[in-house]
């Protein structure tokens, strides 16, 4: 405690970002204990690093900054084997005549383009995925409403209001977070609400999330990481300390946790 009090703004600051390098998100109340000063001081503090762009103030606290998203062009790109090994393996979990709901993200398009059963019926907020369900015509299609965002995805609360209409078999649900502490985390409470209602509607809910998303931390929380279960393969890296427990290292090739 004594090596924390009576720092300069610029050092106490420091030390803030050193405290979200490990523990990803910060408490106003507990910031003001540890230095010894005001809450409105943190509070201050916090500001001078959110101008900054190096953290995201939230209600309380702030978490690490998260990069602007790519574009979905990029991300498609990004990691790309690695999303259509995981892609091929969500799709080989899908069993004849079941409803599904696959979330929008590029993992979620290699799901869709690796479909192989001969009926089913699928729910997306993605035109992406919509599209190539359309062109294999053998699939009933739902494409749910919303306002298309720029993450090529329908949000929002018609989207949420949709959803409530429908029960699936599987939800497989697309992140940019992934952190055992902090859960599933998304850049919008918009995305967040209509992945907690995707969440609702499924019997199984499956994680789309390749290594690159494992430890990161968004501004608006979803859901534990224990809820949905992953899929995962032996040669894609992780940092142990953010892996969730329910996500499973196949020996070859990827598969689904159980």
């Amino acid at each position: 405690m004594s090596g924390k009090v009576n720092l300069f703004r610029e050092e106490r600051q420091v030390q803030i970002l050193e405290l979200l390098k490990t523990d990803q998100r910060v408490e106003v109340s507990r910031l003001a204990r540890t230095f010894e000063v005001s809450e409105d001081t943190i509070r201050r503090d916090l500001r001078s690093l959110q101008n900054q762009k190096l953290i995201v103030k939230t209600h309380g606290g702030a978490v690490n900054h998260v990069a602007a998203p790519r574009s979905f062009e990029n991300r498609l790109e990004h990691a790309s084997r690695y999303k259509a090994l995981i892609g091929k393996a969500a799709a080989e979990l899908v069993e004849e005549g079941e409803c599904l709901l696959i979330d929008s993200g590029t993992t979620a398009l290699h799901l869709a383009l690796s479909l192989s059963v001969n009926h089913a019926k699928v729910l997306t907020n993605s035109l992406e995925v919509a599209k190539v369900i359309s062109e294999y015509g053998k699939y009933e299609l739902i494409v749910l409403g919303g306002r298309w965002d720029p993450l090529h995805q329908l949000v929002g609360p018609a989207t949420v209001e949709q959803l409530s209409r429908y029960r699936v078999d599987k939800v497989f649900l697309g992140m940019p977070g992934l952190d055992f502490k902090h859960g599933i985390t998304v850049p919008s409470e918009e995305e967040a609400s209509v992945k907690r209602a995707m969440i609702e509607i499924g019997q199984q809910v499956i994680g789309l999330a390749d290594h690159t998303k494992l430890g990161e931390v968004a501004f608006s929380f979803v859901t534990p990481a224990s809820v949905p279960r992953f899929v995962r393969f032996r040669s894609c890296p992780a940092r142990p300390a953010h892996r969730p427990r329910n996500v499973w290292k196949a020996p070859r090739s990827p598969t689904f946790s159980t």
